[in-house]
């Protein structure tokens, strides 16, 4: 995914030296990120293993680290900046729990993002149930294109 970060190669380096060859910096300063290519080249090294755990750590930073420099991006539109920061608060406590399991620690029972985070869940199951109503209602337009599909359930 790319994200616009004002850093530099050197910068990402300096702040994320396990993980900052799955981290590419162009010219205008967008980053892409390759978790899945580092998660796959690590997946087979054995645990515990103080390395990969630091590199975990290094990708929960980085996605906090991108959700704040894209708070003036998502600041016009709620839905979207909602969606944003439902996926990295689960991929960052997701992430941080694989950190422990690689320590050798036991990172507990997972905890759902209501527990964790009820105030972004329910924001999250607001937007849901507006979209949820409007498609409801345009559903009943007799000009609506899906007006002949049966509600699932």
């Amino acid at each position: 995914m790319r994200a616009r970060i004002t850093m530099t190669g050197g910068e990402i380096s300096n702040r994320w030296p396990h993980i900052a060859r799955y981290l590419r910096v162009d010219s205008t300063g967008w980053v892409d990120d390759d978790y899945l290519r580092w998660y796959f080249a690590n997946e087979r090294v054995s645990l515990p293993c103080v390395d990969v755990a630091a590199a975990y750590e290094e990708w929960a930073d980085f996605y906090e680290c991108r959700l704040e420099h894209r708070i003036d991006e998502l600041a016009v539109d709620h839905r979207k900046r909602t969606l944003v920061a439902c996926w990295t608060e689960d991929m960052t406590y997701c992430i941080r729990r694989c950190a422990a399991y690689a320590r050798g620690e036991d990172p507990g029972e997972p905890v759902p993002m209501s527990v964790r985070r009820p105030d972004l869940e329910a924001t999250h199951r607001a937007i849901v149930d507006e979209i949820i109503a409007r498609l409801d209602a345009d559903r009943q337009s007799p000009d609506a294109p899906g007006r002949y599909l049966r509600r699932a359930g």
